[in-house]
């Protein structure tokens, strides 16, 4: 990229090029390319007068069916096979991987690759390959095995253990004692030589995505569309590349097909996607030069690690570390050799991250790039790669909006824009309660200079993004400032908003800003302060007075976000307990954190008990749809989520541990054909509010998209110019309003799981009415399988049961005490009206 530079300003033809040679670098398998960016590692690999990887293992395998997918590949593939794998799983800054993980990594690509090498010669496609039966996974992962013990003869990789470093006793949950025996994997080089296998941005507009079906059809999965990256994607790059982002197509997917019910707008949803992969960025030179010039300082003051770790490895250096350890007799009883051990490898990782960052901003630095953008398979959007907005707070800093539209009036920065610019950057320090705190503060710290300024950069919540602004700022750049330095807004606490829009609970709607405070209406509000203050009353009255105080004392909003968050997306009050010890461990015992645990999980049942029936009523919607050996789907209006659940077993492969000369056991984990009632039951509810709060983002930015203006988003953020960050609120609040009522959600949800498979033929309009106890109780029994235990019998009518009372209780809540089913949906569409109106907040998208 840096040899092009000379040749600015490069013409489109010449940028296609570009990035063509980028993603046949960065994306592509091609052994030629492999050969020659990385000779070095070929040499270790190939050697004269020694076995090629393929003639090594194929003498070791006993499978006839493994022996004739390895007849598939060269001579050589498997050595430059190996170079990819490690380039993907080191991702050139990884100190070290699980063995499991590689040696997934490696067993997918050889299969995957022979897989496909195989399909051109029948001339398959790729999505055929790709979408076809269920690929049996190896019970014994032979080919990863054996070219494990390859690289390790050859001198590539090294396997330690935890044990290794000195481990800890772990106890046995039946008693006895054991030594903790993580296999990992170490590069015996420089990390930083392999090729770079990672999403890049691309400097040439991404295509955009639209169906690859021919003209007389339509698409029905995400699989069928195409667009994004210029290359058409080759082996496991096809998993990573691909929009949907979900590692196992079989069983997370979405639905685009139209149907008399499914009226999927799949274009809708690739306009929203087109838009956001196709606004162009560039690189923030002047930060990016500042910070460069000033690195040693940023060093001195931990913001960047210093840059000599990155080239360390970590098989070479744990050795110099013991011996210090144990010369050192004040750090020998402060800390073990596995704490500073793990510290070690974070701070190479984190250095090596960081200079993959820099040395990536200033490749791309003088370009416009775009971001192509990624859906998971509940419509969540993601980008891959390292620089972009979903990565750390350095690269977010060197990231600015690109001049879009050169045609746009010229509008002059004045004094409210400045009030704007600054109230954003010193949100990157702090957070606030209102307006008129963040005013003070900047008043206050303005009429500090400038040394004291930098010195309290380290202090920042965020310190890159404010030191970028604070430096812009500096120089007189407000211009500058308006119109390129992206404003993030958070959609703070966007599960509750949406629990209280489903419940229709104006007190919850007030505490997560949907709804202006009436006592406070220039405040910020923060639902997880009321959820502190409330608790700690709570515990009064439940827990020992000692313990009580010793709780409240140490009790803080982060650890109250900890519990309730996850609470309402399944954890469980062990793993809650387990999660307090951490907070508490000086002050607890683990019974008391497990008591602790109790009384908030009860707090939540009682304070918030519609939360609780909302929650419980989707979950259980959910089991039943396993139960009946089904998927269980959420439907938008774009598409419609397809999740499937199923038992995970474990499978057990033996390493060669050459250091200790012994053999090693390794477990990885393989889906089973068995469905996960229980995993389906946990995750139906965080998988239901993700997809409406993908849903909700994705119109955002089409709101957005009708104010002509720049638009990113990282979930529930939205990224824009600070001219036109107002808009970005009243779009929010809008799109709720588009929501319509929501009990005909819920029971669109409990149709498509519960009632329609049943081919039941009825008129009757499932989103507009209340679905009585008597049909909701048939349908329910109607799911049940045939030919049940007498367990399982007992088992489903307590489930529906629990079901029937979850929808009456859920009915009450937001429609009201009526006498009839007509009435009820009559009611609750004026509580919808009513909750709808009070839609006015400014403060529901916030800095």
């Amino acid at each position: 990229m840096e040899e092009y530079k000379s040749k600015f300003p490069l013409s489109e033809i010449e940028l296609r090029q570009l990035q063509q040679k980028i993603e046949d670098d960065s994306m592509k398998f091609d052994q030629s390319s492999i050969y020659n960016v990385v000779p070095n590692f070929i040499k270790i690999l190939i050697q004269k007068d020694k076995l090629s990887a393929k003639d090594y293992i194929i003498e070791k395998l006993a499978n006839d069916d493994d022996i004739k997918m390895l007849e598939e590949l060269g001579q050589y593939t498997l050595e430059a096979l190996i170079i990819h794998v490690l380039g993907i799983v080191f991702n050139t800054y990884e100190s070290m991987v699980r063995a499991a993980s590689l040696i997934n990594q490696l067993d997918s690509s050889v299969r995957t690759h022979s897989r496909l090498l195989k399909s051109h010669s029948s001339q398959k496609s790729i999505s055929n390959v790709h979408m076809s039966d269920k690929m049996e996974k190896s019970e014994t992962f032979s080919f990863s095995v054996f070219l494990l013990e390859f690289m390790e003869e050859r001198g590539l990789v090294s396997s330690i253990t935890m044990e290794s470093f000195g481990s800890g006793v772990k106890k046995k949950s039946k008693g006895g004692y054991y030594y903790e025996s993580n296999l990992f994997i170490v590069c015996n080089f420089d990390v930083t030589l392999l090729p770079i296998k990672l999403n890049l941005p691309m400097i040439y507009p991404p295509l955009d995505w639209m169906s690859a079906c021919p003209p007389n059809q339509s698409p029905r999965y995400l699989s069928e569309l195409s667009g994004g990256y210029l290359s058409g994607p080759t082996g496991e790059i096809y998993d990573r590349y691909r929009l949907l982002s979900s590692g196992d197509l079989n069983h997370f997917y979405i639905y685009i097909g139209y149907s008399s019910y499914y009226k999927n707008d799949y274009k809708s949803m690739c306009k929203v996607m087109n838009a956001l992969q196709r606004q162009p960025f560039t690189i923030n030179s002047d930060w990016l030069n500042h910070l460069m010039e000033n690195e040693d300082y940023f060093v001195d003051d931990g913001l960047l690690m210093p840059q000599f770790l990155e080239t360390m490895n970590i098989r070479d250096v744990s050795p110099i570390l013991r011996e210090f350890h144990m010369k050192d007799q004040v750090i020998y009883n402060e800390f073990s050799f596995n704490d500073l051990l793990h510290t070690l490898i974070k701070t190479i990782q984190r250095s090596r991250y960081e200079r993959l960052i820099l040395n990536l901003a200033r490749a791309y630095d003088g370009y416009k790039f775009y971001l192509p953008a990624f859906l998971d398979f509940r419509g969540r959007i993601y980008r891959y790669g390292i620089l972009h907005f979903h990565e750390c707070d350095l690269a977010r800093s060197l990231i600015v909006f690109a001049d879009h539209n050169h045609q746009k009036e010229e509008i002059k920065c004045n004094s409210y824009i400045r009030d704007e610019i600054s109230l954003s950057t010193f949100f990157h320090f702090k957070s606030f309660n209102s307006m008129v705190e963040a005013v003070d503060f900047i008043n206050n710290f303005n009429n500090k200079d400038n040394k004291i300024i930098s010195q309290n950069i380290t202090l920042a919540k965020r310190p890159f993004q404010f030191a970028a602004n604070i430096y812009a700022m500096l120089n007189h750049k407000f211009q500058f400032l308006k119109d390129f330095v992206p404003i993030t807004q958070d959609a703070a606490s966007s599960a509750y908003k949406i629990m209280s829009y489903f419940l229709l609970d104006e007190s919850l709607a007030e505490r997560t800003n949907l709804f202006l405070s009436l006592d406070n209406p220039n405040q910020i509000q923060d639902v997880y302060l009321y959820f502190l203050a409330d608790l700690k009353e709570f515990m009064k009255a439940e827990l020992d007075p000692n313990l009580c105080s010793v709780v409240c004392k140490h009790l803080s909003r982060k650890i109250v976000k900890s519990i309730f968050m996850p609470i309402i997306y399944g954890k469980t009050v062990m793993s809650t307990s387990t999660d307090l010890m951490v907070h508490f461990s000086q002050h607890l015992t683990s019974k008391e954190c497990f008591n602790v645990a109790s009384v908030c999980f009860k707090f939540f049942k009682e304070k918030y008990p519609g939360m609780e029936c909302l929650i419980r009523l989707i979950r259980l919607i959910g089991w039943v749809a396993s139960s009946r050996d089904s998927a269980v789907k959420y439907n938008v209006s774009y598409f419609t989520s397809v999740q499937d659940y199923m038992k995970m077993e474990s499978t057990y492969i033996w390493v060669y541990d050459r250091l200790h000369k012994k053999r090693r056991r390794v477990t990885l984990r393989v889906s089973s054909s068995k469905r996960d009632r229980w995993k389906t039951e946990i995750s139906t509810f965080v998988n239901f509010i993700h997809q409406k709060d993908a849903f909700i983002a994705m119109k955002v930015v089409e709101e957005m998209l009708n104010c002509n203006a720049p638009i990113y988003t990282v979930h529930d953020n939205f990224i824009t110019t600070v001219e036109k960050s107002r808009f970005i609120p009243m779009a929010y609040l809008e799109v709720f309003r588009s929501l319509g009522p929501p009990l005909s959600i819920i029971n669109k949800f409990i149709y498509i799981n519960v009632i329609e498979n049943l081919k039941y033929i009825n008129s009757f309009d499932y989103e507009n009415h209340v679905i009585s106890k008597e049909y909701l109780t048939e349908f329910l029994i109607k799911n049940i399988p045939e030919n049940i235990s007498k367990q399982n019998q007992i088992l489903w009518d307590k489930k529906i049961n629990e079901i029937v009372t979850c929808y009456s209780h859920y009915v009450k809540k937001v429609c009201g005490e009526n006498n009839s089913d007509y009435e009820s949906w009559k009611s609750h569409e004026e509580k919808w009206n009513q909750f709808s109106y009070k839609l006015k907040n400014s403060f529901c998208v916030h800095y």
